[in-house]
């Protein structure tokens, strides 16, 4: 029998109320708190300074995962770990939520939290709440495991769009080859008829100068003088009507280089958003996907990313992403500074912010032409990598971070 299950640590009826640790939750929510609350960086520093033995010298994802969720119900030290390591991290969230009283307010403030994107505090702050019941927690439970959904939903339909570029460039390409086609039938077509008229200007001509020794009158010379003519005017006109068909045909060709070139970048760009769509699933599946069974499933892929302290200065981008690039680096074991290229705040501050910075990013599509080359200067004065986002995307940041990890 556990000491909370013992009649004499039972807490005396008028005790005042407590939040819930980690042990004194149902086990069946640990993996919603678990994989949602906390980083992958997170537990693994919480298990090497408990000294967790995993099943495997070298644990995966996954097993250190289902690792804790297994020793955080029956191992007292790790819940208590744990629930300090929770309490730390979403201590703003717990204080805010210190004043509700009763499951429909604490439910209200779950769902505001859940629209402001404030995923993880609000789940552990409502989670561990002393007014929380078994119903609001399955309730959490559903909204995130619906969450997961949505993220799928959006990234096929990024799939649908790359399947669209590809059956675009299939078409140009069908099209450039039809028209080369043409062209070279045409060009064809024009060369024949060229000799044939150039033979029949022979023709006439050795027949003009039989003509010219054997006519007897001069009437006869002016009007073969004359067919002559309309024959040197015919291949005169046949030989312009090349020459237009030639410049078409150089037109053309330029136009199917500049169309090959075009398929060139929009083939690369089709290998960027799909690197870009595969590394925003790897980071969303590994932070906001918990499974229908109450066990999570984490890819391979989840601890690729780790940025060993490092801080990351962003310049420029747009407000709404900042809450979620800032939660990627601080997941990926790093620190987020952010200056937003001059608009509001003084390039000054960018002066500051560099002493402290390990790596330095910007949008190359939400950044000031000056904040671009401010940046580029102070780069190169402080030896700092300068790494540019090709958009301001989340996909588009994950593979800088990626890019700055690897270094």
């Amino acid at each position: 029998m556990c000491e909370q299950c013992h009649p004499a640590f039972a807490p005396p009826a008028d005790s005042p109320r407590h939040r819930a640790r980690l042990w004194e939750i149902d086990s069946q929510w640990h993996c919603t708190i678990i994989g949602t609350c906390l980083s992958l960086g997170e537990l693994k520093g919480a298990a090497t300074r408990l000294k967790v033995r995993m099943p495997s010298a070298r644990p995966r994802a996954y097993e250190i995962h289902t690792g804790m969720i297994h020793l955080a119900s029956r191992e007292r030290l790790v819940g208590k770990a744990l629930t300090k390591l929770l309490d730390r991290k979403h201590a703003a969230a717990i204080n805010r939520a210190k004043s509700l009283v009763g499951e429909d307010s604490l439910a209200a403030w779950w769902e505001d939290g859940l629209t402001r994107g404030e995923v993880a505090a609000a789940c552990w702050a409502a989670m561990s709440h002393p007014d929380a019941t078994d119903s609001l927690r399955n309730r959490i439970f559903g909204d995130i495991h619906m969450l997961s959904h949505q993220v799928g939903a959006a990234a096929r339909a990024d799939l649908k769009s790359i399947h669209q570029l590809e059956r675009d460039k299939a078409e140009l390409e069908a099209k450039v080859a039809r028209q080369q086609d043409r062209l070279k039938a045409e060009i064809g077509k024009r060369n024949a008829e060229i000799r044939e008229l150039r033979q029949l200007l022979d023709q006439e001509a050795a027949e003009s100068r039989r003509l010219a020794h054997a006519a007897q009158s001069a009437g006869e010379m002016d009007r073969l003088h004359h067919t002559l003519g309309e024959m040197r005017h015919l291949l005169e006109v046949e030989t312009a009507f090349r020459q237009v068909a030639e410049d078409e045909a150089r037109r053309l060709q330029a136009q199917a280089r500049d169309r090959d070139a075009e398929t060139d970048r929009l083939e690369r760009e089709l290998r960027e958003m799909r690197d870009e769509l595969a590394a925003s699933e790897s980071r969303l599946a590994a932070t906001l996907s918990p499974p229908t069974d109450g066990v999570a499933e984490c890819g391979e892929d989840c601890a690729r990313l780790d940025l060993c302290g490092r801080c990351i200065l962003f310049v420029g981008g747009r407000n709404q992403h900042l809450p979620h690039f800032r939660r990627l680096v601080e997941e990926a074991g790093g620190t987020f500074t952010h200056h937003d290229g001059g608009f509001e705040e003084s390039m000054g501050r960018l002066h500051s912010l560099f002493g402290r910075a390990d790596a330095v990013l910007f949008p190359v599509d939400s950044v000031s032409h000056g904040a671009h080359d401010e940046v580029k200067r102070l780069c190169r004065r402080w030896e700092k990598p300068f790494v540019p986002v090709r958009r301001s995307g989340l996909g588009a940041f994950i593979r800088a971070l990626s890019t700055v990890a690897g270094q």
